[in-house]
């Protein structure tokens, strides 16, 4: 007979299961849907049941070690119920480069039995979904930084890079640095259009120009050289720009194309440009009509 426990609280998932689907929106408004990191990159969903100053200082623990996962093939997110504005907020606070996704109603935490069965709330919760998709670890409350680390070198099969030194004051810049699952050293590069010119413009160029604009915007004016991919349906086409290198994002005026290149560096891309103030400063030429 069930006990009254397990009336309200699932048991987690068991190692082995096929990876429920989890599609959802970043603090930033970046698309994160899961299947994208099928094949290339762990993932690590932290469900968290508070945004109080125990979840804070321990989430800046495991921000700190973040490189340390990346060097392990592994991308890491927070999961929780409030609005991506009152994410981005708290994660700013905070000083994190580990982005927050947002979970409407917990419906993501339900399909790894992160909620609760009559509440709709996450509980704290850790899952590391493999490369294979399926579930590599699952448990509740949140562990320690250091043992999370030895359950993805054993997934991973090698041991992680050195520990990091000890964190300085935060944000002393003022600025973050965008992480990049499994190439810690790369970060989308903002770039004048004129700079993206001659990117492009350079003997047998690597780069290629993705317009990421509405079809209409496109069609109105644009780039000779661009190619268009709206970006609320970048995640599930990007595999269609034939390479995750040396890619330069442009908009209108440069915020949906820093969207489209911070989602690109989630899924591992490296040498990812967005053009400041977009189509608005595009010193190039331009050509307008149907496509």
């Amino acid at each position: 007979m069930p006990s009254l426990v397990d009336l309200v609280r699932w048991k987690p998932l068991p190692v082995g299961t096929p990876a429920t689907g989890l599609s959802l929106t970043a603090d930033d408004g970046t698309w994160i849907k899961l299947q994208d990191f099928k094949g290339n990159l762990h993932v690590m969903l932290v469900f968290l049941r508070t945004l109080n100053e125990g979840t804070g200082e321990w989430l800046k623990r495991l921000d700190h070690e973040r490189t340390r996962f990346e060097a392990l093939d592994c991308a890491i997110f927070g999961v929780h119920t409030s609005r991506t504005d009152v994410l981005r907020a708290w994660r700013q606070q905070l000083g994190l480069d580990i982005f927050l996704l947002y979970d409407p109603f917990a419906l993501a935490a339900r399909g790894y039995r992160a909620s609760g069965r009559l509440i709709p709330g996450c509980r704290d919760q850790v899952v590391i979904i493999g490369k294979d998709g399926t579930v590599r670890f699952n448990e509740r409350e949140l562990p320690s930084p250091d043992r999370l680390l030895d359950i993805l070198s054993g997934i991973e099969g090698r041991e992680p890079p050195p520990p990091p030194p000890p964190p300085q004051a935060p944000n002393a810049t003022g600025e973050g640095q965008l992480r990049t699952p499994g190439a810690p050293s790369a970060a989308v590069r903002d770039v004048t259009a004129a700079e993206a010119l001659a990117l492009l413009g350079e003997a047998d160029s690597p780069y290629i120009l993705v317009d990421v604009r509405t079809k209409r915007e496109f069609e109105g004016s644009r780039s000779p050289l661009a190619r268009l991919i709206p970006v609320d349906e970048l995640p599930h086409r990007y595999a269609e720009l034939g390479q995750t290198t040396h890619v330069i994002f442009v908009c209108q005026g440069g915020g949906r194309s820093a969207s489209a290149a911070e989602f690109m560096t989630s899924i591992g891309a490296t040498y990812v440009c967005n053009v400041l103030g977009g189509m608005s400063e595009w010193s190039g030429e331009k050509v307008s009509g149907a496509i």
